[in-house]
């Protein structure tokens, strides 16, 4: 392999080898450039190319959330560390474990008028989980260190004794803090931060057998939990709603799953991001609680179905209506379980219970008589809804409502989804589940920038066909995770465009605002036919409920390039079918 001669980035990539961090997503650059050459020549690590940084931050935790593992992102000086930071912050919130590298400039040169340089130190300090800028190497070209006059590296005309002298500790030193960073990414399951300083000149590099990894085993800390007031809260209630946001899958197991469901007490509300199943769950939170807000009697029936310990579980929730209902009508208790931050959504003071959920449910035990009906009033008004659901299906007329509709049902099996924020995940609550699929979606800033990125990264390293859905916004926002040499042939990209930010129509008042197309819908024709050419996918539009019938039975069958299918919908009418869909419920289930 090449390694570079500069001592600090032998020392990164043997630490980055030990940990068994395999993936490695590098953006080009030249201040990088001694630790591009030494990690894409060692045959133990898999490298990819990506050039825009911001996209490149999402590839890498869409290539984190499925391998379930560390991946590191390697940038150069200046400003292209900056386009890291909305994957960083998604990675924060969602607990995505990403190694973000960046070289930089060496201290002596910051702000003094050199080009691509600017204050890398703690960039990302409100959205990490550990930082750490290592010392650079004063055994690296010494004569240019001490040409600076503001230098602190060297004293003045060292000797040759104390320049090797000075190196040792610089080694000791950053092993150390390199050590320690790599163990907070693993136990913390969250973004870390490099920064490595390295001067000039970058392209000396000496070819040497391969390094040899010497595998460090890190200790994830674990306390001895006391779980008899979770359990006393557990037997003590009558009423328990189990809210589960976003879940990996596999994450609950068969066991737990069955527990639930036979327990009367227990209503397990999810979202189609928490993969998970049960015909006792409620899978449509808004399709339930949305209705209720039209009629007269909501009060007393919010108050029947609130419950009196609520257990939330997993990453994120994307009804806005849940966490509404809840803090109107709140629990005596909650209590987060499982190893997310423990967030006080309801303002009651969450208790947090750090501890895999299927443990905890092996120590708790259904009541000695199912006598309870809190399950089934729950269940009894998601029957009515799903009965209303289907009625109003039948008759709806072309709009995003009724291509989600046809879309989810014309799904194969065993997909792996990935839902764009905005519309399509709120939509995507209101159907069925896709049979044996799994679905994902950024639901830690739950921003739009990032998710064709982040199915793009996922697509690389999962045997199942990748599925990525999203609206127009979200896609030419994002285009430029297509501009990439990795995307696989199976990848299929389904875009929905309503002319516009077609979501803001829905909310109250706001297409009354002044200059609403200009600045919220943000109007537009533009259609994603030229850069499918550009970027070489197959590609496909309809603009009717016949189109996208004929368009799915072909879309998902193998194929020799990915695919792009570009469903328009009516951008006047899409608002007044999902609030008459709303209306619908509340007036035909009962």
């Amino acid at each position: 392999m090449n390694l570079s001669k500069i001592p600090v980035v032998r020392h990164v990539a043997q630490q980055i080898l030990n940990f068994e961090i395999k993936h490695i997503v590098i953006c080009p650059g030249s201040r990088n450039a001694p630790l591009t050459l030494s990690l894409t020549t060692h045959p133990e690590f898999s490298t990819y190319s990506v050039v825009d940084e911001r996209s490149a931050g999402f590839f890498g935790l869409g290539l984190s959330q499925q391998l379930n593992e560390p991946v590191v992102l390697l940038c150069t000086s200046g400003s292209a560390l900056l386009n890291f930071y909305p994957a960083v912050a998604e990675a924060f919130y969602s607990r995505i474990p990403l190694l973000v590298i960046s070289a930089d400039r060496p201290t002596y040169q910051i702000d003094i008028g050199n080009g691509q340089t600017i204050r890398q130190n703690n960039v990302f300090s409100n959205h990490i989980v550990f930082q750490t800028s290592l010392h650079q190497d004063v055994i690296h070209q010494t004569t240019s260190i001490l040409e600076s006059n503001t230098q602190d590296l060297l004293p003045s005309n060292p000797t040759k004794s104390q320049i090797e002298d000075y190196q040792e500790k610089v080694d000791h030193s950053n092993e150390q803090k390199l050590t320690e960073a790599l163990h907070n990414l693993i136990s913390k399951k969250g973004p870390v931060h490099i920064n490595i300083p390295i001067e000039e000149p970058l392209y000396e590099f000496q070819e040497i057998q391969n390094l040899i990894a010497r595998k460090k085993k890190v200790k994830l800390h674990s306390e001895s939990t006391d779980f008899s007031p979770f359990v006393k809260s557990w037997n003590e209630a009558n009423k328990i709603i189990i809210l589960v946001g976003t879940l990996p899958p596999n994450k609950m197991s068969e066991k737990t799953i069955s527990f639930l469901s036979n327990d009367t007490r227990v209503a397990v509300l999810h979202e189609i991001s928490s993969n998970i199943h049960d015909n006792h769950f409620i899978s449509h939170i808004d399709r339930l609680i949305i209705p209720i807000e039209k009629q007269t009697d909501c009060q007393e029936i919010f108050e029947s179905l609130s419950p009196e310990l609520l257990i939330s579980i997993g990453g994120m929730v994307v009804s806005k209506k849940i966490k509404t209902m809840l803090r109107k009508y709140p629990p005596k208790e909650h209590i987060h379980i499982g190893e997310e931050v423990p967030y006080d959504t309801y303002y009651l003071g969450v208790k947090h219970l750090n501890t895999d959920i299927n443990d905890f449910f092996d120590k708790v035990k259904p009541p000695s008589e199912n006598i309870y009906t809190f399950q089934k009033d729950w269940n009894f008004l998601s029957q009515k809804r799903e009965v209303a659901h289907q009625k109003f299906v039948k008759k709806v007329p072309y709009s995003d409502f009724s291509v989600f509709g046809n879309l989810i049902k014309s799904i194969p099996r065993n997909l792996t989804i990935q839902w764009a924020n905005s519309s399509p995940i709120r939509y995507a609550q209101l159907f069925e589940k896709p049979l044996d699929s799994e679905s994902f979606c950024n639901r830690g800033t739950s921003g739009i920038e990032g998710s064709i990125s982040t199915a793009v990264g996922a697509a690389v390293v999962t045997e199942r066909q990748t599925l990525m859905i999203t609206g127009d916004l979200s896609f030419f926002y994002d285009a430029n995770a297509l501009w990439n040499s990795h995307l696989p042939k199976s990848f299929r990209l389904i875009v929905i465009n309503n002319g516009g930010g077609g979501i803001f129509r829905i909310l109250p008042k706001a297409k009354e605002s002044p200059g609403f197309e200009t600045f919220f819908e943000t109007k537009h024709k533009r259609t994603a036919k030229q850069m499918a050419k550009q970027y070489g996918l197959s590609y496909k539009s309809v603009r009717g409920r016949i189109g996208l019938q004929w368009a799915l039975r072909r879309f998902f069958s193998a194929s020799n390039r990915p695919k792009l299918l570009e469903i328009h919908t009516p951008s006047n009418k899409n608002d007044e079918v999902l609030m008459s869909y709303f209306s619908f419920l509340s007036k035909h289930s009962y």
